[in-house]
Protein backbone atom coordinates (compact mmCIF):
# COMPACT_ATOMS: atom_id res chain seq x y z
CA UNK A 1 0.00 0.00 0.00
CA UNK A 2 1.28 3.45 -0.95
CA UNK A 3 1.35 5.94 1.89
CA UNK A 4 1.82 9.65 1.59
CA UNK A 5 2.74 12.20 4.18
CA UNK A 6 -0.26 13.72 5.97
CA UNK A 7 -1.34 17.14 4.74
CA UNK A 8 0.58 16.84 1.47
CA UNK A 9 -1.55 16.59 -1.65
CA UNK A 10 -0.02 14.75 -4.59
CA UNK A 11 -1.13 16.22 -7.88
CA UNK A 12 -0.10 15.77 -11.47
CA UNK A 13 1.62 19.14 -11.25
CA UNK A 14 3.76 18.16 -8.25
CA UNK A 15 4.64 14.85 -9.87
CA UNK A 16 5.59 16.65 -13.10
CA UNK A 17 8.18 18.74 -11.27
CA UNK A 18 9.97 15.49 -10.35
CA UNK A 19 10.05 14.09 -13.89
CA UNK A 20 12.66 14.67 -16.54
CA UNK A 21 13.03 13.60 -20.13
CA UNK A 22 15.81 11.21 -21.07
CA UNK A 23 17.15 10.61 -24.53
CA UNK A 24 17.07 7.25 -26.25
CA UNK A 25 20.84 7.02 -25.96
CA UNK A 26 20.72 7.74 -22.22
CA UNK A 27 18.14 4.98 -21.94
CA UNK A 28 20.55 2.67 -23.77
CA UNK A 29 23.40 3.57 -21.46
CA UNK A 30 21.29 2.52 -18.48
CA UNK A 31 19.50 -0.45 -20.09
CA UNK A 32 21.89 -1.90 -22.67
CA UNK A 33 21.02 -5.42 -21.50
CA UNK A 34 17.56 -4.97 -23.04
CA UNK A 35 19.06 -4.29 -26.48
CA UNK A 36 21.42 -7.23 -26.88
CA UNK A 37 24.47 -5.82 -25.13
CA UNK A 38 24.15 -7.58 -21.79
CA UNK A 39 27.54 -9.31 -21.97
CA UNK A 40 30.69 -9.00 -24.08
CA UNK A 41 30.08 -12.07 -26.21
CA UNK A 42 26.52 -11.10 -27.02
CA UNK A 43 27.59 -7.49 -27.67
CA UNK A 44 30.10 -8.67 -30.28
CA UNK A 45 27.46 -10.82 -31.96
CA UNK A 46 24.89 -7.99 -31.89
CA UNK A 47 27.43 -5.54 -33.34
CA UNK A 48 28.20 -7.81 -36.30
CA UNK A 49 24.51 -8.58 -36.84
CA UNK A 50 23.51 -4.90 -36.86
CA UNK A 51 26.34 -3.95 -39.24
CA UNK A 52 25.44 -6.78 -41.64
CA UNK A 53 21.72 -5.90 -41.46
CA UNK A 54 22.50 -2.27 -42.30
CA UNK A 55 24.68 -3.27 -45.25
CA UNK A 56 22.11 -5.70 -46.63
CA UNK A 57 19.25 -3.21 -46.20
CA UNK A 58 21.16 -0.44 -47.98
CA UNK A 59 22.13 -2.71 -50.87
CA UNK A 60 18.57 -3.98 -51.21
CA UNK A 61 17.17 -0.45 -51.32
CA UNK A 62 19.75 0.53 -53.95
CA UNK A 63 19.11 -2.61 -56.03
CA UNK A 64 22.72 -3.78 -55.58
CA UNK A 65 23.79 -7.40 -55.10
CA UNK A 66 25.54 -7.14 -51.70
CA UNK A 67 29.19 -7.90 -51.08
CA UNK A 68 30.38 -7.74 -47.47
CA UNK A 69 33.76 -8.12 -45.84
CA UNK A 70 33.76 -8.49 -42.07
CA UNK A 71 36.92 -8.49 -39.97
CA UNK A 72 37.07 -9.00 -36.24
CA UNK A 73 40.46 -8.19 -34.74
CA UNK A 74 41.20 -9.20 -31.17
CA UNK A 75 43.04 -6.27 -29.58
CA UNK A 76 43.20 -7.65 -26.04
CA UNK A 77 41.72 -10.58 -24.13
CA UNK A 78 38.23 -9.04 -24.06
CA UNK A 79 38.56 -6.25 -26.60
CA UNK A 80 37.80 -6.41 -30.31
CA UNK A 81 37.65 -4.16 -33.34
CA UNK A 82 34.90 -4.91 -35.84
CA UNK A 83 35.37 -3.69 -39.40
CA UNK A 84 32.58 -4.00 -41.94
CA UNK A 85 33.14 -3.09 -45.56
CA UNK A 86 30.43 -3.32 -48.19
CA UNK A 87 29.58 -2.24 -51.71
CA UNK A 88 26.44 -0.36 -50.65
CA UNK A 89 25.47 3.11 -51.84
CA UNK A 90 27.23 4.84 -48.94
CA UNK A 91 26.07 7.69 -46.75
CA UNK A 92 26.25 11.29 -47.90
CA UNK A 93 28.55 13.49 -45.85
CA UNK A 94 25.73 15.73 -44.57
CA UNK A 95 23.92 12.71 -43.03
CA UNK A 96 26.90 10.97 -41.38
CA UNK A 97 26.48 12.20 -37.85
CA UNK A 98 22.70 11.88 -37.72
CA UNK A 99 22.61 8.50 -39.48
CA UNK A 100 25.22 6.75 -37.39
CA UNK A 101 25.50 8.60 -34.10
CA UNK A 102 21.94 9.07 -32.98
CA UNK A 103 19.62 6.31 -31.95
CA UNK A 104 16.32 5.58 -33.63
CA UNK A 105 16.92 7.11 -37.01
CA UNK A 106 14.79 5.81 -39.85
CA UNK A 107 14.72 6.05 -43.60
CA UNK A 108 11.57 7.33 -45.23
CA UNK A 109 9.54 4.99 -47.33
CA UNK A 110 6.76 5.10 -49.82
CA UNK A 111 3.44 3.33 -49.14
CA UNK A 112 4.12 0.71 -51.85
CA UNK A 113 7.51 -0.15 -50.29
CA UNK A 114 5.97 -0.75 -46.88
CA UNK A 115 7.34 0.60 -43.61
CA UNK A 116 11.09 0.89 -43.11
CA UNK A 117 12.67 -0.47 -40.00
CA UNK A 118 13.43 1.95 -37.23
CA UNK A 119 15.67 1.16 -34.38
CA UNK A 120 18.83 1.35 -32.42
CA UNK A 121 20.96 -0.62 -34.88
CA UNK A 122 24.59 0.17 -35.45
CA UNK A 123 24.36 3.32 -33.32
CA UNK A 124 23.93 1.10 -30.27
CA UNK A 125 27.02 -0.89 -31.21
CA UNK A 126 29.04 2.31 -31.43
CA UNK A 127 27.59 3.51 -28.17
CA UNK A 128 28.44 0.21 -26.47
CA UNK A 129 32.01 0.50 -27.73
CA UNK A 130 32.24 4.07 -26.49
CA UNK A 131 30.82 3.19 -23.07
CA UNK A 132 33.10 0.18 -22.58
CA UNK A 133 36.35 1.44 -24.11
CA UNK A 134 36.07 5.22 -24.37
CA UNK A 135 37.12 4.89 -28.04
CA UNK A 136 35.26 6.66 -30.81
CA UNK A 137 33.66 5.04 -33.85
CA UNK A 138 35.49 5.37 -37.17
CA UNK A 139 33.39 5.45 -40.32
CA UNK A 140 34.42 5.85 -43.93
CA UNK A 141 31.90 6.21 -46.73
CA UNK A 142 32.09 6.77 -50.47
CA UNK A 143 28.90 7.46 -52.42
CA UNK A 144 30.52 7.07 -55.84
CA UNK A 145 33.73 5.30 -56.92
CA UNK A 146 34.81 8.52 -58.64
CA UNK A 147 34.30 10.69 -55.56
CA UNK A 148 36.54 10.97 -52.54
CA UNK A 149 35.68 8.98 -49.45
CA UNK A 150 34.70 10.78 -46.26
CA UNK A 151 36.05 9.66 -42.92
CA UNK A 152 34.54 10.51 -39.56
CA UNK A 153 35.62 9.74 -36.04
CA UNK A 154 32.49 9.99 -33.91
CA UNK A 155 31.91 10.26 -30.18
CA UNK A 156 28.33 10.14 -28.95
CA UNK A 157 26.73 12.37 -26.36
CA UNK A 158 24.43 9.98 -24.48
CA UNK A 159 22.50 12.81 -22.83
CA UNK A 160 21.69 14.61 -26.09
CA UNK A 161 21.47 11.59 -28.42
CA UNK A 162 23.82 13.03 -31.02
CA UNK A 163 27.39 13.08 -32.20
CA UNK A 164 29.90 15.34 -30.52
Amino acid sequence: MLRRKPGRAVTAETLATQQRDISVSEFFAKNRHLLGFDNKRKALLTTVKEAVDNSLDACEEAGILPELWITIDQLAEERFRVTVRDNGPGIVKARFRTSLASCCTARSSTPEDGPRQQGIGISAAGMYGLLTTGKSVHITSRTNPKKEAHHFQIQMDTAKNRAM
